[in-house]
């Protein structure tokens, strides 16, 4: 024997504890996902419980979660920093402030709100992988930017390049590794294959088949790499 009905439904019965309750127990309390809304957030059941599903109700422990945070991430992990915001929670309270990569942009960002602005891209997803600073998260997953120009960027700071000389292979020219637009010899910024030369005429002896005279040929108002 139990000494409770709610005992005995924790019980034996905990996968429709509501039923067992005679559909007359205390709404369970916990935080649900607003599967049936257009939001991605979560609901407290102790003050939205009339529209706490019955399935839910039934199963507390399957769907309801001790608080905004941990239902977000276990319900909308794909948008866990939007789902806490909606849901009445802090952001700022679950980020790490480390790094991850932004593979549409190639650059990284660090795991806090977007709102606090900087170099903050949001709370970082399950799957992105955590660093402790940029210059380690452009390193081990944009390796083949130059690792300075990379740390720049993503830390909002322009990157000026090293102003050195490489063949544009696309064009069969040697550029300046710079991102200038009144320099006309500004190829954009290396990437980590482009071998750089010190001077123009050293870079010009690796495409040695392009007459010197056309090895660095200005052309203004054309940015010679996208």
């Amino acid at each position: 024997f139990e000494p409770s009905l709610d005992a005995c439904c924790e019980r034996y019965f905990n996968y429709d504890i509501f039923t067992c309750k005679g559909g007359t127990g205390t709404v369970p309390s916990g935080f649900y996902p607003n599967w049936g809304g257009t939001q991605t957030k979560c609901f407290n059941s102790t003050e939205t419980a009339d529209t706490l599903p019955d399935y839910m109700r039934r199963s507390p422990g399957e769907w309801l979660s001790d608080d905004v945070e941990s239902c977000c991430e276990r319900h909308y992990n794909w948008a866990r920093s939007d789902c806490i915001s909606l849901s009445g929670g802090s952001v700022s309270e679950q980020a790490t402030n480390k790094w991850y990569v932004n593979h549409q942009e190639e650059i990284c960002e660090q795991d806090c709100a977007k709102e606090n602005g900087g170099s903050c891209g949001g709370l970082a997803k399950p799957w992105d992988t955590l660093h402790d600073s940029a210059s380690a998260c452009c390193e081990a997953k944009l390796p083949w930017l130059v690792s300075s120009n990379c740390e720049s960027q993503s830390n909002l700071v322009t990157a000026v390049g090293t102003s050195q000389w490489y063949v544009d292979w696309e064009i069969e020219k040697c550029v300046k590794d710079c991102d200038n637009s009144s320099d006309d010899n500004c190829g954009g910024l290396a990437k980590n294959w482009d071998d750089l030369y010190v001077s123009s005429s050293a870079c010009c002896e690796r495409i040695w088949y392009v007459d010197g005279d056309e090895c660095t040929l200005d052309l203004p108002g054309r940015s010679l790499r996208a």
